[in-house]
């Protein structure tokens, strides 16, 4: 066994099911926004996706420790874990909110759908930069470091909810890193949201809005195919590429062309077509990978739940708090190795790092079910109250 083996990664994750199948989780039952249909497989989904992600920056993090080197590991398996499930996060977002626009065109508000989408993303970001600028306050003291006018952009820059990218902050370098530098997706997500009103003008109210999507999806692969390549980071063509997957999955759905296997049968091909990823390709942010990516992600949107492991309960619970898992990641990592017992016990060996990690994902678990309580809910239910006053409002304007 070392840092990079990939047989600890399966045992971490049996056991932080484990934990998350305990009554202590239960608060975790409750999902961020429990209105409208839900589908239990892609619930499930986001906590692997979202702890997968972790463990990939888990992997990074024995380079960074070593010499403060942030790069992608030296490992195939765990480098290719990250990008995976950052790519399907994009393809579950397309098809959601493009399903709901096929759904719900005639009667959505996009000013509405803003305010959900701010506080839905909003209050944990904002304690998640909160954490990491803490952290460096901590470091450096309460001193200014740069010019009052240059913190002050650095300050714009790290409250936009994710707009704009992370980097330095008062002097202190990199210092996006105490986030784990996972802010970088939802820069893409606002981007997505912004076009959604476009794109349904053009295809949403039509019975087009099929071929549009096919034909947009396969453009924006011939171009990635083209004049981008597979790449480390995924570029912004194949992010797109990664929506306009899942927003064909969704329109596929809305014209009733489900896929109608059974759920052991759909589950060995999700398997098949998942490894055939990881063995046929060094990067996910391909032609070929997306496509793999792209139908397994139909069969779990259209219910696979690979052998029940998706459908299960503590898969769920950590797919409500996945939001958590993915955002406060940086900030548990940071403050765990700030103590220098836990460094070197992660550096010693290769058991060290792996009980390091492990006790950092219980630990981060346990944080992110405490934030879905009392700051994402809490949020979400503020967004509501504001949509339902401006709903009250249009309806009292529509009846004057």
């Amino acid at each position: 066994m070392n840092e990079y083996s990939i047989w600890p990664f399966g045992v971490a994750m049996t056991l932080l099911l484990l934990i998350a199948a305990t009554p202590l989780f239960r608060a975790a039952d409750v999902p961020p926004n429990p209105s409208g249909p839900r589908i239990s497989t892609l619930d499930g989904l986001r906590g692997f996706l979202a702890s997968g992600v972790f463990f990939c920056h888990a992997a990074v993090y024995h380079q960074y420790l070593l010499d403060g080197r942030w790069e992608l590991p030296p490992s195939r398996f765990y480098t290719l874990i990250g990008q995976v499930c950052v790519a399907v996060f994009f393809m579950i977002t397309g098809y959601l909110f493009w399903s709901r626009v096929l759904v719900d065109q005639e009667r959505s508000s996009w000013f509405r759908f803003y305010i959900g989408r701010v506080f839905r993303i909003g209050p944990l970001y904002l304690f998640a930069v909160g954490a990491a600028l803490l952290i460096v306050f901590a470091l450096q003291g309460p001193h200014l470091h740069v010019p009052a006018p240059k913190l002050f952009k650095e300050l714009m820059q790290w409250f936009s909810l994710g707009f704009f990218d992370l980097g330095d902050f008062n002097g202190y370098h990199d210092a996006g890193i105490l986030l784990a530098g996972v802010t970088w997706t939802l820069k893409f997500e606002w981007l997505f949201y912004l076009s959604l009103p476009f794109v349904a003008l053009v295809a949403g109210r039509t019975k087009w809005h099929l071929p549009f999507v096919i034909g947009a999806l396969v453009l924006c692969l011939v171009y990635v195919g083209l004049f981008v390549g597979p790449s480390v980071v995924a570029p912004a063509p194949v992010c797109i590429a990664l929506f306009l997957a899942g927003m064909t999955c969704g329109s596929l759905a809305r014209e009733g062309m489900a896929a109608n296997i059974p759920d052991s049968i759909a589950s060995v091909i999700v398997g098949i077509l998942i490894c055939g990823v990881f063995l046929l390709f060094d990067s996910s942010n391909s032609i070929g990978a997306t496509i793999l990516l792209g139908a397994a992600f139909y069969l779990i949107a259209n219910g696979c739940s690979i052998f029940g492991l998706l459908a299960s309960r503590p898969a769920r619970r950590l797919g409500d708090i996945s939001y958590g898992i993915y955002l406060l990641q940086g900030p548990v990592l940071a403050l765990l190795f700030f103590m220098n017992v836990a460094k070197a016990i992660a550096l010693r060996s290769s058991l060290g790092h792996w009980s390091m990690m492990f006790l950092c994902a219980t630990l981060l678990v346990i944080i992110a079910t405490i934030t879905h309580v009392f700051v994402e809910r809490p949020g979400i239910e503020l967004g509501n109250r504001f949509k339902t006053i401006f709903r009250k409002n249009e309806t009292a304007a529509a009846a004057e």
